[in-house]
């Protein structure tokens, strides 16, 4: 291993980030772990992480000392019936809250902490421009967050940093909502969603992982940070840009009640939106390769 190598602990290694994350992290040199619930389930790679299947089968003796909490079941898909609304804040908060409980009862201390949150912790915010200093909202979404960030912050009190980051949109034909996008609109199916006007905060899926190296790598770095493109985007200009790019028509909307009726609370993930930039990301230097909507979508179709 490298002499500036960490052993990296990873919940959610299984998701889209996750997948594309422990490469890179690998290239640099850092020994991986991963918490999933089916380790046999887990893809076979070349450099087999350590898998583990709880928190208690990680022995003390196991090194970790960076962690990444990317787990959370998916939150657009099933209506937020009782029911739903639990397994999402279980499988975030009650997640978190475990793992901070187990990083209490280590012999070995863990010095810093990447947890998930996203851009939805500032709710339906219509035009207003969200740094990473603006409250949160008060819808579910919202609040979902507000609680799972809430969570991870309470190791800060045990000299662990803790950096939150708000992910936008992740970009990525490998997983995400733009692989049912790209097929519905390749078939010239493609709409925009309600009025077209709500604000949609997206990046590419590798400066999403390059934004967290950066996070594991720099010391300084701590507190809340938006991992969105610095161009937010309105969904009929997404919509717009992808018709473009893939040289077909955007003839079609996708209208608000009917979305409303199939989806229930849930669709006010998509019929509402938020304009959020990465400030903090950008005062620390991170460069984006992927600042423009046009070239992302470029770079995706073409890969």
């Amino acid at each position: 291993m490298k002499s500036n190598s960490r052993s990296i602990l990873i919940t959610g290694g299984t998701g889209l980030i996750g997948q594309a994350l422990i490469p890179i992290l690998e290239n640099y040199g850092h020994r991986i772990s991963v918490l999933t619930r089916q380790p046999n389930r887990y893809p076979s790679t070349h450099n087999q992480p350590n898998l583990f299947s709880s928190f208690d089968d990680i022995p003390d003796s196991h090194p970790v000392d960076t962690i990444i909490n990317l787990a959370g079941a998916q939150i657009i898909g099933p209506r937020w019936t009782k029911q739903r609304k639990h397994v999402l804040r279980d499988s975030r908060i009650k997640l978190t809250k475990n793992l901070v409980h187990w990083i209490t009862k280590r012999q070995t201390p863990i010095s810093t902490l990447i947890s998930g949150s996203a851009v939805g912790y500032y709710g339906n915010r219509n035009d207003d421009l969200l740094d990473e200093t603006e409250p949160p909202g008060d819808d579910f979404g919202a609040y979902l967050c507000r609680d799972w960030e809430n969570e991870s912050l309470a190791l800060q009190n045990l000299g662990v940093r803790v950096a939150n980051i708000r992910t936008g949109l992740v970009l990525s034909k490998s997983g995400g909502m733009l692989p049912p996008m790209l097929f519905s609109y390749k078939i010239s199916l493609g709409a925009k969603i309600g009025s077209g006007r709500q604000w949609m905060s997206w990046i590419h899926i590798e400066d999403q992982v390059k934004a967290i190296c950066h996070l594991v790598h720099n010391s300084s770095s701590t507190g809340a940070y938006n991992l969105a493109a610095p161009a937010p985007v309105s969904n009929a200009e997404f919509c717009d840009t992808l018709a473009r790019v893939l040289n077909r028509p955007r003839l079609f909307s996708f209208p608000a009640p009917l979305l409303k009726l199939m989806l229930g609370e849930a669709a006010g993930l998509v019929l509402g939106g938020q304009r959020a930039i990465p400030h903090r990301l950008q005062q620390e230097g991170y460069q984006f390769r992927f600042q423009n909507l046009e070239t992302a979508f470029i770079d995706i179709a073409n890969s």
